[in-house]
């Protein structure tokens, strides 16, 4: 489908399937209406007209609020994730859903979209486009630069592997409505290693990294394909003996700048040279310029104070003497343009008479000026522009757009400014725009070479990020799953959250914090979800809780705390409900209880105990709720070896998971079941080869079993997998994923995973991911 007709049908054939739809079920609520005969008035009631008439609008409105009605909700294609400065920290421990808003708690700072390593962005205020315009990219992982294809689309480069959940490497074309040309295919292109730069000159885009083969074809760190199609040309065949960083077309040949040692085997244009476009033999009139050490790593044509034409050239290279950024005629000699900062400089940026540089360094010309520096095309002449960068920022690239100077770094306040990461600058003025993207990492040195579109309205940032618009949710937040965003409600938490439980309209949180909403809890509050409101005082924790469950008339809390409300509570405490008093149950664990579950006024307990009520019951237990007794159930003589982490049931049959490889004498790695009557074990579930965190199983008997395993059954399978409760198998068709899963939430048959995940089904997610089976 070509670009014009893709736009058709957005524009025109989309929005008139959406208008026949809505008449079509307006058409047949007028012939329930008017053409039955007429029935009961009561709306919950199904055999009356007014049921027909509000489950078609709920049908047509996606509401799946409370009511006696059905509910038609659908998950929006995006929904945001959690993420953090450091990604290794995200960690999402604990899920929780009321009225269609879903609670996370965990280790993270920020809720952003899943864009992965690229987004297409407002070239005003940076705000990321809506989805249903432009779908986000979803790179999955990274990519470096970025180019215009000239027709209000981009082509974008990286060491990514899918983009859009579709397997593509190292080079793809975006149309100008986001989404992957079909036509356009590089195949495995550099086969994972650096692309640095590309440009599009005619029916040709040209490649310069650090690879020795594009798709299965050997090459030197430079190649070139078709634009349309992606095919490697066979007739361009340069040969650079070290990494190429930069390229800069003109008219006759490319330039080519990096850390090579000889290009086409001549010394002489060691680290910078000029290419012909369909030859890829050297062009002899512009000379080699004896670069004699280190390498360039970006290159730009302008011009000089003369206005004669001249290639700037930036990195930590030496011609004569050490130097980082000078400029050559176009017959290779050196002009007097030189700025001496004394640092590498990894970006060079040109408008009107000025020269803009980008990089580590913190003087120029002995002046102050952390990595950011504007200089004249004269001499290379200190101007007075400064954006006043501290010594633990720095700068990754710059661009010029209409008049101003694009900045990608790793800064988060500019001239007073917060600016995370990414800023745009008037140069005439110092004024610091509206542009304000927050992206959820920094920019390292030769990343994040942006684009901009033919028609100006969107930019392409490309980089090592996971997300962009982030805002701040540390440890705690809500989604709306309606709109896939974050919801209004900012509860500050100071800490990270392990366990989230709902009852009546009130969530229950736990973990090692000290305070939320500005009001100082420890490790324990309770907040009404009507109102987002802190209810009652809160017992204190003196240590963190892991896991809280609830029966009709109490919350159960286990952790590894020794003291709750001033009473002593080893590692398992139950608090009177509402009121959330401690009661004077005490089953006194010796060790950290896990897990816990809460069954038809049954009560189970998991956990790295060796003894609890009184009774050396290892790991597993159920314990009188009343009486408090160990009732030595499901034994009182077989025990996991090991911590149990999880405790589910499903038709009388307790499912468990955890770092155990045995029950008693017999091997049983990491899961297992036991009759809920019986107690009789059924062993050897699955076989995998790391502990499980999580189960959790739907209505239609469908789960969830999630861990920090690679593999299950022999079969790669990170994190978790679907399995089959009914016939204690797992199923088929499970997602690819990365990431260790923590936490499980079923909710009818929608299964709510979380942890460390950072891709699923090869789409980039933070922390967690929705699926319904």
């Amino acid at each position: 489908m070509s670009e014009e007709s893709d736009l058709y049908y957005s524009l025109l054939v989309c929005p008139m399937m959406r208008f026949l739809q809505i008449s079509f079920f307006l058409s047949l609520t007028s012939i329930f209406l008017f053409c039955k005969p007429p029935k009961l008035s009561n709306a919950c009631d199904p055999e009356s007209d007014a049921y027909l008439q509000s489950t078609i609008l709920r049908f047509l409105l996606n509401d799946s609020s409370p009511s006696c009605l059905p509910g038609f909700s659908k998950l929006p294609n995006q929904i945001w994730g959690a993420y953090s400065d450091i990604p290794a920290n995200v960690d999402v421990r604990a899920l929780a859903v009321y009225d269609n808003k879903l609670y996370l708690g965990g280790s993270f700072q920020f809720l952003g979209p899943n864009t992965g390593g690229a987004a297409i962005l407002n070239t005003t205020d940076g705000s990321i486009l809506d989805e249903m315009v432009c779908p986000y990219l979803e790179v999955y992982a990274f990519s470096n630069v970025a180019i215009s294809d000239e027709n209000g689309g981009f082509y974008l480069a990286g060491s990514f592997t899918h983009v859009q959940g579709k397997p593509k490497r190292s080079l793809v074309h975006i149309k100008s409505n986001c989404q992957l040309d079909p036509n356009f295919d590089v195949g495995t292109g550099s086969a994972g290693f650096t692309i640095n730069d590309i440009q599009l000159v005619g029916d040709k885009i040209y490649i310069g990294g650090s690879f020795t083969v594009w798709n299965g074809v050997a090459r030197s760190n430079l190649a070139a394909v078709n634009r349309y199609t992606g095919e490697l040309d066979n007739t361009w065949v340069p040969n650079a003996q070290g990494a190429v960083a930069a390229l800069a077309p003109d008219n006759d040949g490319i330039f080519v700048g990096g850390a090579f040692t000889d290009l086409n085997g001549d010394t002489a244009y060691a680290r910078l040279g000029k290419i012909n476009y369909n030859t890829g033999t050297l062009i002899s009139s512009f000379i080699g310029p004896n670069v004699t050490d280190g390498s360039i790593q970006a290159l730009i044509l302008g011009q000089d104070s003369s206005n004669n034409k001249v290639l700037y050239a930036g990195g930590n290279f030496e011609v004569v003497s050490p130097t980082n950024a000078r400029s050559f005629f176009m017959d290779g000699n050196t002009t007097a343009w030189n700025p001496s900062p004394n640092g590498p400089v990894t970006d060079i940026a040109v408008l009107g008479s000025k020269v803009y540089l980008s990089g580590t360094f913190n003087t120029v010309a002995g002046s102050t000026r952390n990595y950011f520096a504007a200089v004249d095309n004269n001499l290379g002449t200190l101007g007075g522009e400064n954006l006043s960068l501290i010594a633990s920022d720095s700068i990754a690239s710059i661009a010029e757009f209409g008049g101003k100077l694009y900045v990608l770094g790793t800064f988060t306040s500019v001239l007073g400014n917060s600016r995370r990461f990414a800023l745009s600058v008037d140069p005439t003025n110092g004024q610091i725009s509206s542009w304000n993207p927050k992206f959820s990492t920094g920019f390292q040195a030769s990343t994040g070479k942006l684009a901009f579109s033919s028609d100006g309205t969107k930019v392409l940032v490309p980089g090592s990020f996971y997300s962009v618009n982030v805002v701040e949710r540390n440890g705690f937040g809500s989604i709306d799953l309606i709109t896939g965003k974050p919801t209004s409600f900012n509860p500050q938490l100071v800490g990270s959250i392990n366990s989230l439980h709902i009852k009546d309209k009130i969530l229950y949180a736990g973990g090692s914090f000290s305070s939320v909403l500005s009001t100082s809890r420890s490790n324990f509050f309770a907040l009404n979800l009507e109102t987002l409101s802190l209810e009652g005082t809160a017992p204190t924790f003196d240590a963190s809780i892991n896991v809280i469950q609830s029966d009709d008339n109490y919350l159960y809390l286990g952790g590894s705390f020794t003291n709750v409300a001033s009473s002593t509570r080893n590692n398992l405490a139950r608090l009177v409900l509402p009121s959330g008093n401690v009661d004077s149950w005490n089953p006194n664990p010796d060790g950290a209880v896990n897990s816990l579950h809460t069954h038809n006024q049954r009560v189970f307990v998991g956990g790295a105990f060796a003894s609890i009520a009184g009774s050396g019951t290892p790991n597993l237990t159920e314990v009188n709720r009343i009486s408090v007794s160990n009732l030595l159930f499901p034994s009182n003589v077989n025990f996991p070896n090991s911590n149990v982490n999880a405790i589910t049931t499903y038709q009388n049959q307790y499912y468990i998971g955890g770092a155990f490889n045995s029950i008693g004498a017999q091997a049983s790695p990491f899961f297992a079941k036991f009759d809920g009557q019986s107690g009789t074990y059924t062993y050897n579930l699955i076989t995998a080869d790391s502990e499980l965190s999580s189960i959790s199983v739907g209505e239609n008997g469908k789960g969830i079993l999630g861990g920090s395993f690679t593999t299950i059954n022999g079969s790669p399978r990170a994190g978790f997998v679907f399995y089959d409760f009914i016939n204690n198998k797992v199923l088929d068709g499970n997602i690819p994923s990365t990431g260790n899963v923590v936490q499980a939430l079923s909710i009818q048959n929608r299964h709510f995973i979380s942890g460390k995940i950072t891709q699923a089904n090869n789409l980039p997610k933070g922390g967690y991911v929705i699926w319904d089976l």
